[in-house]
């Protein structure tokens, strides 16, 4: 019996040894389910600033990436600018080198009306000469008071352009009468050259009356018809307009047709710019400032237009310029 209950206080003392050993193998396991969890926390938030990370990354290889193409970008740029600087130098000292031979060609443009007019003047004091000589000197001294004062007028009138002090004056023009004016005043000239001489006029009387700047409008067709008539010594000169529409607006298309010595390919954009003629050596080229198609050229730009020209050397050559179609009356449209 004794022996029975030794056993019973072993196994008694063996379960109480194993339930604490539960107890403390219980709080262990809660332990390590604790730090497994706390683990977890900062592996998610391992992951969570990896992340972050990582688009920071992305982000900064974007902005390098931007900032590379920003480098590149002002590179091209300065070097760009760089071309464009290079190429306004060379502009420069070109317009230098015709501004120069401009002037030196003014002083013979202007110095040789001014001695016809004074050569002409000490002519005529003397007593002997008959009246048909004195109307005929007194004939070459109108030639060349105009010839000098058309040289002014071209001065003046580029000087305005250069220094951005020309402006545009509208007012009410018959184009028609525009138009009869220069054939009477071109026409003997062209009889003594025994050239045919025509105007073409497309729109009838009220019709042709529009706003524009008559004496830029002026200015344009005597310069071209002026050079048309420089150079052509024979067959026919025709200058006119026609009505065309562009960009569903009415414009006045404006010509000058000759049978002249043609202008070449490789001059026919040059010829507008300003002082060219200056710095020309050709056989062909005859008196003028050289400002008369490049002050053309501004008024129709001034005037909202264009101007180009076709030609064929030996053979002629037509120019064409546009303006806005604006009648007091009908407005923008033909009608």
């Amino acid at each position: 019996m004794q022996e029975l209950l030794l056993e019973i206080d072993s196994l008694k003392i063996l379960k109480e040894k194993r339930a604490e050993e539960l107890v403390i193998a219980n709080k262990e396991l809660l332990f390590q389910n604790e730090e497994k969890e706390k683990r977890a926390q900062e592996l998610i938030i391992a992951n969570k600033e990896l992340l972050f990370q990582n688009k920071e990354k992305e982000k900064r290889a974007q902005e390098l990436i931007v900032a590379n193409r920003k480098l590149v970008f002002l590179n091209e740029e300065k070097e760009k600018r760089a071309q464009e600087l290079i190429i306004a130098k060379e502009h420069a000292e070109q317009s230098d080198r015709l501004k120069s031979a401009f002037l030196a060609n003014m002083s013979h443009e202007i110095r040789t009306p001014m001695n016809g007019v004074l050569g002409f003047a000490n002519i005529l004091r003397d007593a002997d000469l008959s009246g048909e000589e004195q109307q005929e000197y007194l004939k070459l001294m109108e030639e060349s008071g105009i010839r000098m004062l058309s040289i002014i007028s071209a001065i003046v009138d580029i000087s305005k352009i250069e220094s951005g002090l020309m402006k545009v004056n509208l007012k009410e023009l018959s184009i028609n009468e525009k138009l009869d004016e220069i054939y009477t005043s071109f026409k003997p000239e062209m009889d003594r050259k025994g050239m045919q001489f025509s105007v073409k006029k497309s729109l009838p009387a009220i019709k042709d009356i529009i706003c524009t700047d008559p004496y830029k409008i002026y200015s344009i067709l005597t310069n071209l018809v002026k050079n048309a008539i420089k150079y052509s010594d024979e067959g026919s000169i025709e200058f006119g307009y026609n009505v065309r529409t562009k960009s569903e607006k009415a414009v006045l298309e404006f010509f000058v047709k000759d049978t002249g010595i043609g202008i070449p390919k490789d001059r026919q954009k040059a010829i507008f710019e300003r002082f060219i003629q200056a710095n020309i050596t050709d056989k062909m080229a005859r008196q003028g400032a050289g400002l008369g198609l490049s002050i053309s050229k501004a008024f129709v730009e001034f005037l909202g237009g264009e101007i180009w020209l076709s030609s064929e050397e030996g053979k002629g050559s037509v120019f064409y310029f546009t303006i806005p179609y604006k009648s007091p009356f009908v407005g923008d449209s033909i009608v």
